[in-house]
């Protein structure tokens, strides 16, 4: 197992290089394909062996990958507000793209698809499992739950070994959007506006805590299908600004206005299934926070 070939998309991603970091320690060949502009140096820093800067489709993946054993598909659109034309295009047409050319490989690669548990709407006050009914709210939910849909199909048809992990709020050092580092900045800035209520409630996974469950299950052939990857707790928002303002010593006062964007009011779940593998999540999330003010202190402030 020690010398499986990955290839990783999107690999210039804050997911996809924290994992190839961490997995090309565990004695991993890893690749990746993104269409950012990665030098060779930046991304051998990253673990990896070749990296291909260009888009994630069949063409590319036929004629730069062979033999390979595993492809983690981080690939797809990571910022809220996106078109329904571009969520569709970075979500499920690359999803279908890495089918595609894994149906034709001769060993037929183990796919893991990074998908969202904002595909399970709005409808739950408590801990989510993954049989629950999927009611997606955004675009971007709509085209991960099309992207599940199509890997699950194919799976069957085409007996491909698929797995589907349905991340939490993953945050960490590095990580350069979303509420952390937005709220980070707005501190510095003396910004005290923010979007939505404040009683949001989400649940937060630190980033080296989903490297450590995906190597897990590399390591197990496992038929599970689906499996929630969270920390099975939930925090409000306001609470989570709550913690940064105090490692920033910040006496602002936050004031809430509400979006038009469509957003769950809760979003917690249940990782009886991730922890089925032997894991459990090790970083608290007030240690997570402070790790990471210190990060962007030394970077930004």
């Amino acid at each position: 197992m020690s010398q499986k070939n990955i290839l990783i998309t999107g690999a210039e991603g804050f997911i996809a290089i924290n994992l190839a970091t961490y997995l090309s320690k565990k004695h991993f060949n890893i690749f990746g394909i993104g269409n950012k502009k990665f030098e060779r140096k930046i991304s051998s820093k990253f673990g990896y062996k070749f990296l291909v800067n260009t888009e994630v489709n069949k063409k590319n993946l036929k004629k730069n990958f062979n033999n390979i054993d595993v492809i983690i598909h981080c690939a797809g659109s990571g910022i809220v507000g996106l078109s329904k034309k571009k969520n569709y295009e970075r979500n499920f047409l690359t999803t279908k793209n890495v089918l595609d050319f894994s149906r034709n490989q001769k060993k037929k690669p183990r796919i893991i698809f990074m998908s969202s548990y904002s595909i399970y709407g709005n409808s739950y006050s408590s801990a989510i499992q993954e049989n629950y009914k999927l009611k997606p709210l955004s675009s971007y939910a709509i085209t991960k739950k099309e992207s599940e849909n199509i890997l699950l199909r194919y799976s069957k048809l085409y007996s491909l070994n698929v797995t589907i992990l349905r991340l939490a709020s993953i945050y960490g050092n590095g990580l350069r959007k979303q509420l952390i580092f937005d709220t980070c900045q707005k501190i510095c800035k003396n910004r005290n506006i923010f979007y939505g209520t404040g009683n949001e409630i989400r649940d937060w996974l630190h980033i080296s805590d989903l490297c450590t469950l995906v190597y897990k299950i590399l390591k197990k052939d496992s038929e599970i299908k689906i499996i929630n990857c969270g920390s099975g707790k939930g925090n409000k928002v306001k609470t989570i600004i709550g913690f940064i303002k105090k490692e920033f010593n910040s006496r602002i006062k936050t004031k809430f206005i509400r979006n038009k964007n469509k957003e769950p009011k809760i979003l917690k779940t249940n990782i009886a299934v991730a922890k089925s593998f032997g894991w459990y999540p090790k970083m608290s999330l007030k240690k997570g926070i402070l790790k990471y003010v210190r990060w962007y202190k030394k970077n930004y402030d």
